[in-house]
């Protein structure tokens, strides 16, 4: 046995020895340079800096007292650093951080004047109390990058988040520079006072705090808050309310007996789409009776969703409610597998490609995480069935080439990138690729001494982004791209030096700040259309990021 074991782990040793990359190639150049504190401009030492080579070992140093470091003994070739410090570079920052710089070196080449940019995270901290100044424990406080709810696509997200401690007090660190809303939940149940009921009767009437942004109430624009790189708000500070509080109590029924013997998950989230990150409640049903209850739910306009999964299959259900100024009465919510949507898909032209490993999916816009995508592969005569789509809205992609022309649901016309499916809609779901698609050239002037741009097309339509239109390539030294198989439409197009602008993409509030870089552009059917821009600098893209004041 000792020696099967000795075997095994002799022969593990040498796979892992085999798998390492080899070592980094040796020559007589030398990368080196600085590092330096973005808010500051001053030297960062015990940063760790990485160079890497594509197919080799990476080599390491850490920054000295002034922020310098060197690697000795390079090949010629193309390699990458990377230079990372806890506290630095947060992942919220837009643009990508300088950390990772290409860096191209010649034969005997000595670089020494590389320079990177750390940004500093900032911090938000504050302390949560009651009416009477008391300090209220366990409230949920997040910071919310202010912008995204221009559009209103989607919830508001954190950038991060953390719940006040004992003392009431909390603190939100790593923050990226730029504009925040903050906002507490304290999802705490409170017996309220009652002349006629001793304590711990179960009829006490209860109450919760209200939640809030900071500068009080759902409005979030009120307490706007500016946070420039690296700085500390150290006083932003909540008084939070108390306010009636129910129990939300009701039952979950349809599906089968499997089904709720295993148990049902229960969501309630505020008709607001724009809180449902920040603001949820959630259960599950008993398994013996099928029951659920949600405490501490203040009045308001909530949905109630109810999920489950059975053999891969989603079975949900949702329901639009309204918690007054009383208890709401038990409610009944009955879960189903979805509607069965049959449809078609077909070319406007004769010299379409086949339809062989196509897909139709649909893609959840309103719901809850759970809610996945639903896909089915479609038949060679273009024909298909989507199994147990959930009600609510959906966005429709096509895995064929070509788009999506025209979209009709039960004789009705909708748009791909959004429509109602209710539990009662039988379709059929048509669809019309079109197959002339447009191309696209973008002009720019070229950069010199071997510097990288990259073009950016994007729908001029909010609505439309996330749907796979976006493109982003690395243009040449010829100062040209082509952005070939566009759907036509109307797009925005800019170029720009700084690395990796996809999360660009990913931020409507940042798109509308830079319109006046970008140039509109209406791209026919089967047309050919130019554009001529600028190219948009880093530093230039900096300046406009800065936080405003509120």
């Amino acid at each position: 046995m000792r020696r099967a074991l000795m075997a095994y782990f002799l022969a593990a040793a040498g796979l892992a020895q085999i798998q390492q990359p080899p070592p980094m190639p040796v020559g007589k150049g030398s990368i080196g340079g600085v590092v330096t504190d973005g808010a500051r401009h001053a030297p960062l030492k015990k940063v760790l800096v990485t160079v890497i080579r594509p197919g080799a070992n990476t080599l390491t140093a850490v920054t000295d007292a002034g922020g310098r470091f060197v690697f000795h003994d390079l090949a010629p070739g193309d390699y990458w650093l990377n230079a990372s410090k806890p506290g630095y570079d947060p992942p919220q920052a837009m643009p990508s951080p300088r950390a990772n710089a290409p860096i191209q070196l010649k034969e005997d080449e000595q670089k020494r004047n590389v320079e990177i940019s750390l940004v500093p995270g900032g911090t938000i901290a504050g302390k949560v109390v009651n009416q009477e100044g008391a300090a209220v424990r366990g409230c949920n406080v997040t910071a919310v990058p202010a912008g995204f709810e221009k559009t209103r696509r989607g919830p508001l997200a954190g950038a991060g988040g953390t719940a006040t401690n004992d003392t009431g007090d909390y603190r939100i660190s790593n923050l990226a520079p730029g504009n925040y809303y903050v906002f507490a939940h304290c999802q705490t149940e409170l017996p309220a006072a009652h002349a006629l009921l001793p304590r711990g009767d179960p009829r006490t009437p209860h109450e919760t705090y209200l939640p809030q942004f900071y500068g009080g109430g759902l409005d979030p624009a009120a307490g706007k808050l500016s946070l420039p790189a690296g700085a500390n708000l150290d006083s932003v500070d909540f008084q939070v309310v108390r306010a009636p509080a129910f129990t939300l109590r009701g039952s979950v029924a349809g599906g089968d007996q499997e089904v709720l013997a295993a148990g049902v998950n229960i969501m309630l989230l505020p008709a607001n789409r724009l809180l449902r990150n920040l603001m949820s409640f959630g259960a599950a049903t008993d398994a013996q009776n099928h029951t659920f209850e949600i405490p501490a739910v203040v009045p308001g306009s909530y949905v109630l969703f109810a999920f489950a999964i059975q053999n891969g299959r989603q079975l949900t259900a949702q329901r639009i409610m309204q918690v007054g100024a009383s208890q709401p009465d038990p409610l009944e919510i009955s879960i189903s597998s979805g509607a069965e949507l049959q449809g078609s898909v077909q070319f406007d032209c004769d010299d379409h490609p086949p339809f062989e490993n196509g897909q139709v999916m649909v893609s959840p816009l309103d719901a809850p995480p759970y809610v996945s995508q639903v896909a089915t592969q479609i038949d060679r005569d273009g024909a298909f069935t989507l199994a147990g789509v959930p009600s609510g809205r959906w966005r429709l992609t096509v895995s064929v080439p070509g788009y999506a022309k025209s979209v009709s649901l039960g004789g009705q016309p909708v748009s791909p990138e959004g429509f109602q499916m209710g539990a009662s809609t039988a379709g059929p779901l048509r669809i019309v690729m079109g197959c002339k698609l447009a191309r696209v050239s973008v002009s720019f002037a070229a950069v010199a001494d071997g510097g990288q741009i990259w073009a950016v097309i994007y729908p001029d339509n909010p609505d439309q982004l996330g749907a796979g239109v976006e493109r982003v390539v690395q243009a040449s030294g010829t100062g040209h791209v082509e952005f070939d198989g566009m759907p036509p439409g109307r797009y925005r197009v800019f170029a720009t030096d700084f690395q990796n602008p996809w999360p660009m993409l990913e931020r409507p509030d940042l798109l509308e700040a830079l319109q006046h870089a970008t140039a509109v552009i209406e791209a026919a059917e089967g047309g050919h259309v130019g554009a001529t821009v600028e190219i948009l600098r880093r530093e230039d893209l900096e300046r406009m990021l800065e936080p405003s004041a509120p």
